[in-house]
């Protein structure tokens, strides 16, 4: 399924170009990597997608109720909370679903419930819906999922009750990325996410992410993590876009062989465009090649 599409999108300054012409899709299971060199507008090409930007041609769609999250360059998390309650927060709906589930017990255990009324079926009705959502959304295991990420990125338990604004700007970078897989969004959009990593904390994204349900779109300088991550590249380079499919690795190598044919084809373009100009200055006039001649000067033009 489509999430999002990029059709033919521009970026202006001016009379100058960043760039136009640009078109990228993301399905449910995309695992992309947007690859160029610095400037060519990568970061304002996510921009465009989450909304922070309008392009000045081109559209973007997106699936109705589409979920995006966004992790910018070096972006840290500020909060006044502690780090372990800033991340319970993202699962702040299954944690009222845990209350009311508690106080539904509460009431189907009261010893003067009536057991034969038509309220206290409801109510075990309502129970059963909502045990069985609860369960279905992880409700058992949000806590220990928090520890897990929490864990990966180097926050031990007895640094949950931390206060967030105390921290530097390096840990802050790892809990807003931290918050961002917790939050399991349809889309994340990654701007250079392994700044800040350790060896042993990018052995651990890469594993993550390779196993997260939602799609991927990532701008790395990182070959290494992009090999592990994705299948399809999307570069930008002379203001246009080009695609590629596989890894990293597969699109430097097509892009070589891209490269190879594009200069085969200029040396090929090059001769005709030789044979032709010859043809044309010995025939042009002569009268009985005349119109020959001009024929080819089209074709040189």
């Amino acid at each position: 399924m489509i999430l999002l599409q990029v059709q033919q999108v521009a970026r202006y300054f001016g009379a100058d170009t960043l760039f136009e012409n640009v078109s990228l899709d993301v399905s449910d299971n995309s695992r992309i990597a947007l690859v160029g060199r610095n400037g060519v507008g990568k970061s304002t090409l996510l921009k465009m997608i989450i909304g922070n930007e309008s392009p000045d041609a081109g559209q973007i769609t997106k699936k109705k109720g589409l979920t995006i999250g966004y992790l910018a360059q070096n972006t840290g998390l500020e909060s006044d909370k502690t780090i372990y309650a800033e991340m319970l927060s993202v699962f702040e709906r299954l944690q009222i679903m845990e209350r009311n589930l508690h106080e539904m017990e509460a009431k189907i255990a009261d010893p003067g419930a009536d057991h034969s009324s038509s309220a206290y079926s409801q109510l075990l009705n309502q129970y059963d819906q909502l045990l069985h959502d609860f369960e279905e959304q992880n409700g058992y295991g949000y806590e220990a999922e928090v520890r897990s990420v929490l864990h990966g990125f180097h926050f031990e338990q007895e640094d949950y009750d931390r206060k967030i604004s105390s921290l530097s700007g390096g840990q802050k970078t790892r809990l807003a990325l931290a918050k961002l897989l917790l939050e399991q969004r349809d889309l994340l959009i990654l701007d250079e996410p392994t700044n800040h990593l350790d060896i042993d904390t990018l052995t651990w994204l890469e594993g993550y992410v390779q196993n997260y349900k939602g799609a991927l779109l990532i701008v790395s300088h990182d070959r290494y993590f992009l090999d592990r991550i994705v299948n399809e590249v999307y570069e930008i380079s002379h203001h246009h876009s080009s695609y590629y499919k596989g890894n990293y690795s597969a699109y430097i190598d097509q892009k070589a062989e891209r490269l190879r044919q594009d200069w085969k084809n200029y040396e090929k373009q090059q001769a005709e465009i030789s044979k032709l100009e010859d043809f044309v200055n010995k025939n042009l006039v002569r009268a009985s090649t005349t119109k020959r001649a001009q024929s080819r000067r089209k074709q040189l033009e």
